[in-house]
């Protein structure tokens, strides 16, 4: 047997893709200097592929290299308009892609970056660089080039001047080009009738950019409900997937919504919709080499830094933990294979209980074999791992039954008989070898309220107010509204809340930590918009929402 891990995946950028070298392009900006990283040793590094891929390790697609700069004392400032710019120059030779890896980040609101060519055309769309509170890491987007110029904009009027490190570039040296890289058989999520019932947790899949102390690559993810219903942007993986990755790293992974073909047969597809940095908050910490690397279920749940934004249609997906030795409904299995856009795998057979490794003895696992559908016959591969595994639920809908691990080795659309095996939602629950606080039953049924099966839902948190009594609503008010300088709030909490404002993408603006006391809040230094205003207690009680508009 052979863990699934990630080795590619191709991130669209606005305009065509960047030629292999924009040397000989004339240059919009011919003074700025150029800083390259470290040069990329291609024997080396399919040396240790090789070693990589024997061991039974992550795969990578890109692999990290050394590039230190700062924007204070490498960068190019001018004064542009109503923004202050900062440009670097940054390269690797032979590239088919680059992104860097930033820390030490400082940057006042409505700061962004983006990328550029030599000669100006644009590479990736603006980013906003306002990340939660006390985090300070981030990545760039990905680009196709192997020189570009990284722009980083503020508004000329901030009250300081924003800086971040460059720690290091990632140097992308195959799987970036060709998105049909993946076996032929695939079934796209938008082909009927493989897709019918399954539109919700289609929703709830996502592909995972995984940063990792070498290099990077890509895994498959599930945004998971919990029985408090609150929105709470969990997502959840395999712990191979993030087994090395550091916690500044995990500020540096990406999380893509809806990367997927508009039509069964292809068509258009974004890469837009993507989230910045999570926290890694429960995983099985199952590593065990006698056991092909796993020996309980292997599963990881990260949090994400900030809120899903309403604009990428997020789904909730439920989940069924009850413990059962075998599954007999049709169900599907929803992914990222090799990182290309998302796909369906359909089972008919019963799913049974077992493990990676049959000697080990453990039954953390369901064992799935695929079936061939009207649109073709969908194995998973690797760029699956963490991806969900779905089944129906007479009352609940479709419910997450486990994630994926791995499969026999050298499964194929050729050699399609091979089993993959899923570490079940059961097994995740409690009986991992991790410590109380890493269960995933902790963080889903925080209240242990002894749930087990959970609906999934579009809106888990829609309702503006909670009833504590029958006469008594816990609201949440705001006025005027739209509001320009200070926003009056009537709630009745009675104890220490925490207020925080989010645009429309999801990303905290304002955050405030108020008494029963307090009625009035300082926005005047918001841009015009419309945000969300969220009030939580310490006693964790369902948040208050209600949305505000900023109009000076």
């Amino acid at each position: 047997m052979r863990l699934y891990h990630i080795i590619a995946a191709i991130v669209m950028v606005v305009g065509p893709p960047a030629a292999s070298t924009l040397v000989a392009q004339q240059m919009r900006w011919p003074d700025l200097q150029a800083h390259a990283a470290t040069p990329f040793d291609e024997e080396l590094v399919r040396i240790d592929d090789e070693r990589r891929s024997e061991a039974g390790e992550l795969d990578l697609y890109a692999r990290l290299l050394e590039l230190h700069l700062t924007t204070l004392e490498d960068g190019t400032w001018t004064s542009e308009g109503a923004d202050e710019v900062c440009r670097l120059r940054v390269a690797s030779t032979g590239a088919e892609a680059i992104e860097l890896l930033m820390e030490d980040v400082h940057v006042p609101q409505g700061a962004t970056i983006q990328f550029f060519a030599l000669d100006g055309r644009q590479l990736s769309d603006a980013m906003a660089l306002d990340g939660a509170e006390g985090i300070m890491e981030y990545s760039s987007p990905m680009v196709h080039a192997d020189e570009a110029v990284l722009e980083y904009r503020q508004p000329a009027d901030a009250s300081f001047q924003g800086r971040f490190t460059i720690n290091g570039l990632d140097h992308a040296y195959r799987f970036v080009e060709d998105i049909m890289r993946e076996e032929a058989c695939h079934v796209n999520v938008a082909c009927h009738p493989e897709s019918n019932g399954w539109e919700d947790v289609i929703r709830a899949t996502v592909r995972i950019s995984v940063v990792t102390p070498q290099g990077n690559g890509w895994c498959t993810g599930t945004l998971v409900n919990n029985v408090r219903q609150d929105c709470a942007p969990y997502i959840l993986s395999a712990f191979h997937c993030g087994r090395t990755s550091t916690a500044p790293q995990f500020n540096q992974y990406k999380f893509y919504f809806n990367f997927q073909y508009a039509t069964c047969s292809g068509g258009s597809y974004s890469t837009a919709q993507f989230m910045t940095g999570a926290q890694r908050v429960a995983y099985s910490d199952d590593y065990a080499p006698q056991y092909q690397g796993v020996g309980g279920s292997d599963f990881m749940l990260m949090r994400t830094n900030a809120v899903v934004p309403d604009a990428y249609d997020p789904y909730w997906a439920g989940w069924d933990a009850t413990s059962i030795s075998s599954v007999t409904e049709d169900g599907v299995c929803i992914h990222h294979p090799t990182g290309a856009p998302k796909r369906i795998s359909s089972y008919t057979q019963t799913l049974t209980t077992g493990h990676p490794m049959t000697s080990s003895g453990l039954l953390s696992h369901y064992r799935a074999k695929w079936a061939a559908t009207t649109n073709g016959f969908g194995i998973t591969e690797v760029g699956s791992s963490g991806s969900g595994l779905f089944k129906p639920h007479a009352t609940n809908g479709p419910v997450l039954i486990g994630t994926l691990t791995g499969s026999s080795s050298g499964m194929t659309c050729a050699n399609n008989t091979g089993t993959s095996y899923f570490g079940k939602m059961s097994y995740h629950w409690v009986n991992n070898p991790n410590t109380a606080a890493l269960k995933l039953k902790n963080w889903l049924d925080p209240d242990a309220t002894g749930t087990l099966v959970l609906a999934g839902s579009a809106h888990p948190c829609g309702a503006v107010a909670s009833v504590t009594s029958m006469t008594t609503p816990e609201v949440l008010g705001a006025w005027p509204n739209p509001a320009s300088t200070i926003l009056n709030i009537s709630h009745t909490s009675t104890g220490v809340a925490a207020v925080s404002m989010t645009d429309v993408a999801g990303h905290l603006v304002k955050y405030w930590r108020i008494d029963a006391s307090t009625r009035t809040l300082d926005i005047q230094d918001l841009p015009n918009g419309v945000y969300a205003l969220t009030l939580t207690t310490v006693q964790n009680e369902a948040p208050l929402r209600t949305k505000v508009v900023v109009q000076h």
